[in-house]
């Protein structure tokens, strides 16, 4: 792939989507620290339309986190702010305990759906007030996997990296200019405190782009794939409807 023209594309085709499709004036992205959304930033700055970054940390998101989100904002030049989801996340937790079942399997993952989809929420908040298109940040390795929230990362208007695998993001991270500081850091959805996406999903990243290039991988990361793929069809279409009367 040439990685120059496509990012080009990118710019162009992201361009189309706000003016032809959505008819909106600008974009905004959610800034995490991480290389996905540290491209997509970068590439928004392309457009030349308005865009706005939004850091949206919790109370499990790191220090270095925000400054390598702050980093990436000032290396796109895009405009930023900086707006905790903890207290809103916690106020949730405490008036909303009729909802959960304590004895429910892996409550971390219930408690971070909460802050990803409160990550939602804030950039419609904004989109809405600002007549901007939100912007996602998931890769192919993740659409693959279903290694996104649904209605919460997973609930925006384009997906303008979904057709790149993780190693391209990287490539095209380097292209862009995005901070080393994001480079050299280990993929994390941030939705608790020392997770990684690779310990998480029990495969790496290398072996999920060989699948995506349609190459032999080893049995383990095989199983791997095929249990996160096939559990997560539900994240990756419309909600089915009956037929008609």
């Amino acid at each position: 792939m040439d990685l120059q023209a496509y990012s080009d594309y990118l710019v162009d085709w992201l361009n189309e989507q706000r003016t032809k499709l959505y008819k909106m004036q600008g974009f905004v992205v959610g800034i995490s620290g991480g290389v996905d959304s540290a491209v997509v930033a970068h590439l928004l700055a392309k457009t030349n339309a308005p865009i706005h970054g939004l850091i949206l940390p919790s109370a499990t998101t790191p220090q270095a986190d925000i400054d390598d989100a702050i980093a990436v904002a000032n290396s796109a030049g895009l405009s930023y702010t900086i707006a905790p989801i903890a207290p809103v996340y916690q106020a949730f937790m405490d008036n909303m305990t009729a909802l959960f079942n304590a004895d429910a399997e892996r409550q971390n993952v219930i408690a971070g759906n909460v802050q990803a989809r409160l990550r939602m929420i804030s950039l419609y908040a904004y989109a809405q007030s600002h007549n901007a298109v939100v912007v996602g940040t998931d890769n192919a390795a993740e659409w693959l996997m279903g290694y996104f929230t649904k209605f919460g990362d997973g609930g925006v208007d384009v997906v303008p990296l979904a057709n790149l695998s993780k190693q391209q993001v990287f490539d095209m991270a380097k292209l862009l200019g995005v901070p080393q500081s994001v480079l050299d850091k280990a993929p994390s959805a941030g939705l608790w405190t020392g997770q990684t996406d690779e310990d998480e999903m029990g495969v790496t990243y290398q072996q999920i782009d060989a699948y995506l290039r349609g190459e032999t991988v080893d049995d383990n990361a095989m199983e791997r794939i095929n249990y996160w793929h096939n559990r997560s069809h539900h994240k990756r279409m419309l909600p089915p409807q009956p037929k008609p009367l």
